[in-house]
């Protein structure tokens, strides 16, 4: 049982495979070697924790998909003024309140660009807000139950050990004081540990949400590379398709727009691979390949028009990041058929801030990457509902459209009947959740299968997988190890140390591992010294829900973190320096709060 432990907490940390499958794997493992039944084993798919996890993420998705967060996070922006500290806190209030109902990734994934747009209006670097979302994201976790996994895993302890368990907001004391805190920090100490530089580029307008297309384009470096040719009479392009005449492969060109004279002025026609050019015909093109585009215009016998050119009206400019668990992680735009699935052509690529400048169709692409796409209005709808493989943060002004959809008022009036039904108790939390799930899917706010789409299932099948590891710690003896071995030093046994340890384990595995993952392993632990001790278990597994939305101190502690990495421009070490203070802040509070509220004298 030892070895299965460790070789997943490893796993885990190395994070080079999926956290489903390492923990799926660990699963099998204890059920092959006989520590698991097949009952045991299986018991965390039909647990009700496991359903109101993947509930919540189809509430969740629509509310993203009505346009309610987008609406929400506009609105919270437009207060936030031009001063520094003013942004802060409006910014990491707006994340806190928003991820207190929705998945902090998805927070971050609505307000990102908002954010990006403030610091554009405000003409302050990226870098000075960016990770104040990504903490304000996770402290808006320990607001109420459903802010994070972590809360309902705690709670899960207690309804399993036939204990009470914590209600809707029972976490909201001590969270509200967490993110007090948080705020204050990041508003004195925490923004004079900030880096002061923009996104590492060399101007300060890439990654600020609404831009203009010279600023797109310069910002990547491609305005050179965009010329705009026409095909006259006679030449011998004419009366062929885009696929016949392979322009991306013989001529390392790519085909952004076709336009052809009509009678009111030129007509902008949809581009594919059957788009039929005729005389008279301009294409607009990019290429960084100068001699390929001379033989292209050489062998089609066509004429050049301007070099660099404008791309037309029709053609919009978007800025997209690659999240850390997008499923084109590692593959090529050419592996994934970027354009086929989107109807967006990848114009440039950036890695860290910094431009690939070998073929962007074959260099694989990694979290944090952006790309500059150009695309038509329908293409990029598509590329909007795509948060889980492609997010995207910037886009000309005028493209920004009213976020709301038909079903918006009914999402609010069932999300509010859903967090009034689990505050009062009238019915169980997950029967709550599943109605609510239900009736989104009910009203329109999802179409076809976009409901199961919004479920992450990576981390419905991690959590299932990862739940009977706490059974086998107890049938295999190894939890009561851990215990007596606490207890047997005196110590360690007084409740504010026990407290203090059991917070600290959980950080400082939620700064490697999964979040979730450690409550899972450390909540039983908890419930167990709390039985041998005769201490209360609510201030234990209060502290050890609190110290799992503390993952603050590496760019990998959490998806949040990665996902603001490059955006922002920052360092491993920039997350050290901000993180570190704040968790030991955060500790501090909570030997101090966590006790007064939920006092150890069972």
């Amino acid at each position: 049982m030892t070895c299965v432990l460790l070789a997943t907490i490893i796993a885990f940390v190395l994070d080079r495979f999926r956290l489903d499958v390492v923990a799926f794997v660990s699963l099998l493992s204890l059920l092959l070697t006989g520590i698991l039944t097949p009952t045991e084993a299986t018991a965390g798919f039909s647990n009700s924790l496991v359903l109101m996890i993947a509930g919540l993420f189809v509430v969740g998705g629509a509310i993203l998909e009505s346009g309610v967060a987008d609406l929400a996070g506009r609105w919270l922006g437009r207060v936030g003024g031009t001063s520094t500290t003013r942004l802060t806190v409006t910014v990491m209030l707006a994340s806190a309140l928003l991820s207190a109902f929705l998945s902090s990734t998805g927070t971050v994934a609505v307000m990102l660009p908002v954010v990006l747009s403030l610091c554009r209006r405000a003409e302050v670097a990226p870098s000075k807000l960016l990770i104040p979302l990504a903490f304000a994201a996770s402290l808006g976790g320990m607001l109420t139950l459903i802010g994070t996994p972590p809360n309902m895993v705690v709670n899960q302890e207690l309804r399993d050990a036939g204990l009470e368990v914590f209600q809707f907001f029972s976490f909201a004391p001590a969270g509200i004081l967490m993110l007090t805190l948080g705020i204050v920090f990041m508003c004195t100490i925490g923004t004079r540990l900030l880096p002061k530089q923009g996104t590492g580029a060399e101007d300060a307008t890439q990654f600020q949400g609404f831009v203009s297309r010279p600023e797109l384009i310069h910002s990547y470096g491609v305005g050179g590379q965009i010329r705009e040719i026409r095909l006259p009479h006679g030449s011998t392009f004419a009366g062929r398709t885009l696929r016949d005449l392979e322009l991306r492969t013989t001529f390392h060109v790519n085909v952004l727009a076709v336009s052809t004279p009509g009678a009111r002025g030129p007509v902008v026609r949809k581009c594919n691979p059957d788009t039929l050019l005729q005389p008279g015909d301009t294409l607009f093109i990019k290429s960084s390949n100068e001699e390929a585009t001379t033989n292209l215009i050489r062998q089609g016998q066509m004429e050049l028009v301007a070099s660099p050119a404008s791309l037309p009206k029709e053609v919009h400019l978007a800025e997209l990041i690659i999240p850390p668990r997008s499923e084109f992680v590692g593959r090529t735009v050419r592996d994934i058929d970027f354009f086929r699935m989107y109807g967006a052509m990848v114009l440039a690529l950036q890695d860290r801030n910094k431009p690939v400048r070998t073929r962007t169709s074959d260099t694989p692409l990694g979290p944090g990457d952006t790309l500059l796409v150009a695309a038509n209005a329908s293409a990029l709808k598509r590329l909007r509902k795509s948060r889980n493989n492609v997010l995207l943060v910037s886009e000309q002004e005028e493209q920004r459209e009213s976020p709301l959809t038909p079903a918006a008022r009914w999402v609010v009036v069932i999300l509010i009947g859903m967090l009034v039904a689990m505050s009062t108790g009238i019915v169980a939390n997950v029967t709550a959740v599943l109605v609510a799930a239900a009736l989104m899917v009910i009203v329109g706010a999802f179409r076809g299968s976009n409901a199961y789409q919004s479920i992450n299932w990576e981390s419905i099948v991690m959590i299932a997988s990862v739940m009977p590891l706490a059974t086998a710690l107890e049938k295999t003896g190894a939890l009561d190890l851990v215990v007596g071995a606490i207890v047997e030093r005196p110590g360690l046994t007084s409740p504010r140390t026990l407290l203090l340890l059991l917070f600290a384990v959980t950080s400082l595995l939620s700064q490697a591992i999964s979040n979730t993952a450690t409550s899972v392993l450390i909540a039983p632990l908890a419930l167990e010294l709390s039985d041998q001790l005769a201490v209360s278990p609510y201030p234990l597994l209060m502290g050890v829900a609190l110290a799992a939305s503390t993952a603050f101190s590496t760019p990998v502690a959490s998806p949040i973190n990665a996902l603001v990495t490059g955006a922002g421009g920052y360092r491993f070490g920039d997350f050290l320096k901000v993180g570190v203070p704040l968790q030991f802040l955060i500790l501090i509070a909570t030997l101090s709060i966590v006790p007064y509220l939920f006092p150890f004298n069972p």
